[in-house]
């Protein structure tokens, strides 16, 4: 137990050298943060002190002594220029904090989450929910942002201005500094008990969190079918279940934290109480002035900030550790290997699989020992039961996930030794699951080919069968579709995604039943321009429905990730195995 808290200390401090090292990209600017804040603290120091002179001269003048009118006014005049200048540097330290904290912190930040997700493998798009992903840039990110809030407030401002007030009242008396300083280790220790307690709540309230931006993400996305199914109670009941549990990790993590600031507000005023009792006593006795009085009220006062915000800050810093450990986790999170290598020879476009082997659980084998070569310009049909391992292949083709055992060749060539975009430039892919931005109609085809020109993006429209129904629209090619793509059919949206292939025009083609979403007229004609698009290429096509893969060059039937049958239509069906068997099963259904 020792040893696990040992450990988590020891990763906490690392949390926050790491943190703290975040801001050396902006040292210079915290800098002049600093040197304001030092500013700040100084004027508040003088204040309570002409403050006090210009009493002293008012009491003296009750008792008949006479005021000097110029000392009077230059001392009116320095506290108004002291408070004036007081308003201005702390107006001066929101700007610069809010600006570091936005755009030279925050946002930097950001940015290279958005670049690391880049890098990391495809395993952890597939295993991270995207609303937890949303969490940590976004929440956990601002959170962090209190970082500077946290230096420049706690740690400049209210320390320093709590050891120049604790001399400053010593020098005045010692016994009144002695009723105030003697509560404040006592609220500091408490304060430190209270926000270490409150510490694991708000590591549960981010891990809630982030299950919440999620469970919204998906209900959104699959709004027509929580509609459709009529599950909106069934929706609310789960929303509501996982927002009584953030409520209450929310609620105890601020009660905690809200419980630091009444503590060391009562400490605070009980030491005012105090000193105004003492101060009064020594005023009356002649050991201090009526200024030194309203001067050590004051500054016991200015006490009261300094503390706050001390036990704001430690308060804070514990959610900020937590939100930090999060982010630090995403960007430390293991990413894709190096692909440092060479483009691809010149070649035909021969594929081969030797004695791969792949699983996605180390102890759950599903790819094991399959050998397939495919010769330039063929069209390969992967079909099979779902599970079997058919897109896993298409994978580790792109290197969305590497091998475990054996080798891919193209053109003789291991995959490994290529660099990955390089590679990935040789295949254009069709994907079951359309993916358009919130962009025009042009845009969206032009992202198959950096520099498109506007007629090679109607040439390849043409070829979709997609041109006429562009044409068609409001704007034509200039048509803005939405975020969400509802403003097109599901079709549509497929025959711009197989324009974006024709676009590419790659030697190797991956489709994925491209053709599930269109109508039966449709699939005709796109199925005899995706023929004449594969000519020549090297095709692999998913197939689910098996009358679009009649005349594939070859049929690879797979099952529990093994080839079980390999050969033409004709041939296989001849054998009357598994691939007959679920080929007949297919029109046994229409029957």
């Amino acid at each position: 137990m020792a040893e696990k808290v040992e450990k988590k200390e020891t990763y906490t401090f690392a949390t926050i050298k790491r943190l703290v090292g975040e801001l050396r990209p902006v040292a210079l600017k915290m800098t002049v943060i600093c040197i304001v804040s030092l500013i700040s603290v100084a004027l508040n120091m003088v204040g309570p002190d002409i403050l006090g002179q210009i009493s002293d001269i008012l009491y003296n003048y009750g008792q008949g002594v006479a005021i000097d009118n110029d000392m009077f006014l230059k001392l009116c005049v320095n506290l108004a220029l002291v408070y004036l200048f007081i308003a201005v540097t702390s107006t001066l330290i929101v700007v610069l904090t809010t600006n570091v904290t936005s755009k030279f912190f925050t946002s930097n930040l950001r940015v290279r989450i958005s670049e690391k997700l880049c890098r990391l493998p495809v395993s952890f798009v597939d295993s991270t929910p995207r609303g937890e992903v949303l969490s940590r840039m976004m929440n956990d990110v601002s959170n962090m942002s209190n970082t500077i809030n946290v230096i420049t407030g706690t740690l400049i401002r209210g320390v320093l201005q709590l050891v120049i007030i604790t001399v400053i009242l010593f020098t005045i008396n010692a016994v009144m500094a002695i009723a105030v300083i003697i509560l404040v280790p006592l609220s500091v220790v408490m304060s430190y008990l209270i926000s270490m307690r409150s510490e694991k709540a708000w590591h549960d309230y981010r891990k809630i969190n982030g299950q919440v931006y999620s469970f919204v993400e998906e209900d959104f996305s699959g709004f027509d079918t929580v509609k459709a199914f009529n599950l909106e109670e069934r929706q609310q009941k789960l929303c509501s279940n996982l927002m009584d549990k953030y409520g209450g990790s929310l609620k105890k993590g601020f009660w905690l934290s809200m419980m630091v600031q009444p503590i060391i507000s009562f400490t605070n005023n009980v030491a005012y109480v105090v000193i105004c009792l003492l101060g009064g006593y020594f005023a009356i006795s002649g050991v201090l002035s009526v200024g030194n009085v309203i001067e050590i009220i004051l500054y016991s006062k200015l006490l009261a900030g300094p503390l706050e915000s001390i036990a704001s800050g430690m308060s804070s810093i514990h959610r900020t550790i937590a939100c930090s450990e999060r982010v630090y986790k995403l960007l430390d999170s293991p990413e894709m290997p190096p692909s440092a290598g060479d483009e691809l020879p010149a070649g035909k476009g021969d594929v081969a699989l030797e004695n791969v082997s792949f699983s996605y659980v180390a102890d759950k084998p599903l790819i094991r020992n399959l050998n397939v070569n495919v010769k330039a310009g063929q069209k390969v049909a992967i079909v099979g039961p779902t599970g079997g391992g058919k897109t896993t292949i298409v994978n580790l083709l792109m290197r969305f996930y590497e091998i475990d055992k054996g080798r891919i060749t193209i053109d003789g060539v291991d995959i490994t030794t290529m660099d990955r975009a390089k590679l990935r430039n040789q295949f254009s892919m069709v994907l079951q699951d359309t993916w358009l931005f919130k962009g025009t109609v042009y845009e969206n085809i032009a992202y198959g080919k950096e520099g498109a020109t506007r007629e090679e993006v109607v040439a390849a429209a043409k070829k979709a069968r997609i041109h006429q129904f562009i044409c068609s629209l409001p704007d034509g090619y200039d048509t803005v579709i939405n975020e969400e793509s509802t403003n097109i059919s599901s079709g549509q949206k497929q025959l711009l995604t197989i324009a974006r292939a024709y676009l590419a025009d790659r030697k190797m083609l991956i489709l994925d039943e491209a053709t599930s979403n269109v109508d039966t007229r449709t699939e005709i004609l796109i199925q005899k321009t995706m023929d004449e698009l594969m000519q020549g290429r090297t095709s692999f096509v998913i197939a689910h429905r098996l009358s679009t893969i009649v005349n594939a060059d070859i049929i690879l039937v797979v099952r529990d990730g093994q080839i079980v049958e390999q050969g033409t239509h004709s041939e296989l069906m001849e054998k009357q195995g598994f691939y007959s068997e679920i080929y007949n099963s297919q029109y046994d259904l229409l029957k």
